[in-house]
């Protein structure tokens, strides 16, 4: 599901710096895509079942619109990440291109460093935007009792929060790729309709854990304390819909910030963490090159003749 970041060939102590970046880049891939199909396909769903209610059945689903607009605002911002990982944002390459070699490489850690630090920002600015939105809203409790220890979940501070969010989230991507790989290998054991028997029995489990996590969240959601800013059809709470803004301009932070740590570490340029600065090779039409065709040459020749 992921490209495997290039090593190249460095040395030990700079490969041991590029594994515990790997894994969270790794981790983070598996989640977004994951978050983002999840999206796409709800989206799309919801979107199309409504349609079917509203000329068919002759009503429109109430919910609809409020989750459709939730689902826009997920995939948009979760796609920075991966929009950045993958280096298909735009960039303007003209100086670039004119430097040489460790020109190029001062220069992307220069711009990889810089936006960074104006998406961190912006998920500073969009984190306290949310907050205000939130009034005195409360979902979560003060503290999550894990049996060996409490976590402190309302009076937890800012920087803690967010390496706890980071590497839950890595630890879910993960496990999502085990499970995703581990799948891969049990199917490969069976054949015809065996094969689509497991894939169904697969996605019914799926499904389970997926309503069995959406029935606490939705348990938290109406248990919740203070004054709330709630969506008009579904009574879900604004502000966790904005929570989304800045997990995606963190998400997009740390892969430019991964970019800037590769540049440092590695001998190549990279314009993400595996992603190097490098163009492909394609193909050329030659009817857009300009040259003359020998063939049509001769038969303008016998015309003038």
């Amino acid at each position: 599901m992921t490209d495997q970041p290039q090593t190249g060939h460095s040395g030990g102590w700079q490969n041991a710096l590029k594994a515990p970046f790997d894994w969270i880049d790794s981790g983070l891939d598996w989640f977004e895509r994951s978050a983002l199909i999840l999206c796409v396909a709800g989206m799309a769903t919801v979107t199309v079942a409504n349609v079917i209610a509203r000329n068919l059945l002759g009503f429109s689903l109430q919910f609809a619109n409020d989750v459709a607009q939730m689902l826009l605002v997920m995939i948009t911002f979760l796609g920075i990440g991966i929009g950045a990982r993958h280096a298909r944002h735009i960039r303007v390459s003209a100086l670039h291109d004119l430097l040489p070699h460790l020109g190029q490489k001062i220069l992307l850690v220069v711009v990889s460093f810089t936006t960074a630090w104006l998406m961190f920002s912006l998920a500073d600015f969009a984190w306290n935007y949310a907050g205000a939105v939130q009034r005195t809203c409360r979902v979560l409790p003060d503290a999550l009792d894990l049996g060996l220890f409490t976590l402190p979940v309302g009076g937890m501070p800012l920087v803690a929060g967010i390496l706890v969010t980071l590497v839950g989230i890595a630890l879910a991507g993960h496990l999502i790729r085990l499970i995703s790989e581990g799948g891969a290998r049990l199917l490969a054991r069976f054949e015809g309709y065996q094969r689509q028997l497991m894939v169904l029995a697969g996605l019914v489990v799926l499904a389970l854990l997926a309503w069995g996590v959406f029935a606490v969240f939705i348990g938290l959601v109406e248990a919740r304390s203070g004054q709330c800013r709630v969506t008009s059809s579904t009574g879900f709470p604004v502000y966790l819909n904005y929570m989304v803004v800045p997990l995606g301009f963190l998400f997009g932070g740390i892969q430019f910030f991964l970019a800037g740590v590769r540049n440092l570490l590695s001998p190549d340029n990279y314009l993400s963490w595996y992603q190097k600065d490098e163009y492909e090779e394609e193909g050329v039409d030659p009817g857009m090159t300009g040259g003359v065709d020998p063939d049509e040459d001769a038969a303008e020749e016998r015309d003038r003749g």
